[in-house]
């Protein structure tokens, strides 16, 4: 049973608190100087502090009693978090945008209400306001995700550095904002659902969407510190930041980013050691990693740069996009069986893209017309997101080729169904889940197995039925279709599924 936190606490509320607890069979123990009383209570400790926060230790007896105590603190100064008020809670938050080094993290989490109290008393003590290490992170993770089968459900997405450095981040967030909770509307009643949103300065595109959801019966919520107040903004938080964390820990562990015996610290522009290592980064000449925000001033200072970085507005080009799929997609229905691609340059709207090659590398390409569709690559990763490589293209290892040269599949999510990693099972199969699994590991792509992994299962399969299987998965992932092969973008093509088609 973890410990109980509640804050903002009157005086008065507080010694009918502590009387309780005497009455019951506490003991008073002495008190440092931050401290107003604490209570020893069965295996708990309640402590009362000066700037109105009452705490209680675990209990590790589980005591019933410990129990009932904070059942009575919460009629005295009410619950930290506000109670359900529909069938399911999505919380959505970020963690990173003002950090100097890594990705945006954007978490949303999808809770069931009748898990709300069994995880209040998870997280409520967890300080989503301070910094801590990636164990701390991973060990409250661990405990939220073992719900996952009783239906929680957390999405997550990241914007990488590069793209801080020149966009405006909010018209991105939106999207991905929206993508997320498409996602979860595809299993659920949007009428059903409270949707609350650490508010990040939401703009238009997320505004009308979330317009559009109140009407249908969902209760929306868009507040500043919203993980103070709801526990599904809390847990998003809590997962963004174990993301975030992990990726630091990477890359404080990696000896290829240590100079003068120093790491990159927690990345925060007030970490002392951060600032020490851009120091020593900057003054040795080397480059700075991908994962410094360039644009950011303790960076632009450190260069002695001058003047401030404008940023551009994000070239995620709607126009590119089916007038079907905007539609669907701003009625909570992300379908990618509803995605075509418009042509700018001949108007043609197809449900797939040529992709070819030159001495520059990858470029996607309009089936009629031959000419390249610009900023394509940008667009769909926003609005989608999700790509499914067949096994002749792991095989050919084009998409480690693409991340080299072009990265038209850069911050994507790779998907693997079992199938094709089964397929792959051969020299350059491994030679490119290797080279992807670099990639991955510096955040340049996000590789995912999915499926079942049965070589039993799929020995037996004829190569059509197999085909079959990898289309299903893309209809069940919403997941973009990335072959070589005519036969499997015809049957997709057939089955609706958006293609990307090397030639």
């Amino acid at each position: 049973m973890g410990g109980r936190k509640w804050v903002n606490l009157e005086n008065e509320e507080a010694e009918k608190i502590k009387e309780y607890l005497l009455q019951m069979g506490g003991e008073e123990r002495s008190v440092s100087s931050s401290e107003i009383w604490r209570v020893k209570f069965s295996d708990s400790t309640f402590t009362y502090y000066k700037k109105g926060t009452l705490y209680s230790t675990p209990s590790n007896s589980e005591d019933s009693a410990v129990k009932q105590a904070w059942d009575y603190v919460d009629k005295i100064v009410g619950p930290i978090f506000i109670p359900p008020s529909k069938k399911f809670l999505i919380g959505l938050d970020e963690t990173g945008k003002g950090e100097l080094i890594g990705h945006t993290h954007l978490v949303g989490v999808l809770i069931p209400a009748e898990l709300f109290r069994t995880l209040y008393e998870l997280v409520n003590t967890a300080d989503t306001k301070k910094s801590h290490t990636f164990d701390y992170w991973d060990d409250v993770f661990r405990k939220i995700s073992s719900f996952i089968n009783e239906g929680l459900e957390f999405l997550e997405e990241k914007i990488p550095p590069w793209h801080v450095d020149r966009y405006n981040l909010n018209k991105i967030m939106d999207i991905v904002y929206q993508r997320i909770l498409d996602s979860f509307f595809r299993k659920i009643d949007i009428s059903k659902c409270r949707v609350v949103i650490d508010d990040y300065g939401v703009g238009p595109t997320l505004k009308r969407f979330l317009i559009f959801l109140e009407k249908q019966g969902a209760e929306i919520i868009v507040s500043q510190k919203s993980d103070d107040t709801y526990l599904e903004a809390k847990i998003a938080s809590v997962l963004a930041k174990r993301s975030r964390e992990f990726v630091i820990k990477k890359i404080n562990e990696d000896p290829a980013f240590r100079i003068n015996d120093l790491s990159v610290g927690s990345g925060n522009a007030g970490n002392k050691k951060t600032m020490q290592w851009l120091e020593a980064w900057h003054a040795s000449g080397k480059e700075w990693p991908w994962f410094i925000k360039k644009s950011f001033s303790p960076i632009r200072r450190i260069e002695r740069a001058k003047g401030n970085v404008k940023k551009a507005s994000p070239p995620i080009r709607e126009e590119l996009l089916s007038e079907d799929f905007k539609r669907s997609f701003d009625e909570g229905k992300l379908d990618i069986r509803v995605l075509s691609i418009v042509c700018p340059s001949c108007g043609a709207i197809s449900k797939a893209v040529f992709f070819t090659t030159n001495e520059k590398g990858f470029i996607a390409r309009c089936p009629q017309c031959k000419k390249p569709l610009k900023e394509l690559n940008f667009t769909l990763r926003y609005y989608c997101g999700f790509i499914i490589p067949d096994s002749n293209i792991i095989s050919g290892g084009l998409i480690g080729k693409d991340l080299e040269k072009s990265r038209f599949f850069e911050d994507f999510t790779i998907l693997i169904p079992g199938v094709v990693r089964y397929e792959c099972d051969t020299k350059g199969g491994k030679k490119e889940f290797e080279r992807l699994a670099k990639f991955a590991s510096i955040s340049r792509i996000k590789l995912k197995e999915v499926g079942e992994f049965n070589p039993e299962r799929f020995k037996n399969l004829t190569s059509q039925q197999r085909d079959d299987l990898i289309i299903e998965t893309c209809i069940k992932e919403n997941a973009i279709l990335l072959s070589a092969d005519k036969q499997v973008k015809g049957i997709a093509i057939s089955k609706d599924v958006f293609t990307i088609f090397v030639l």
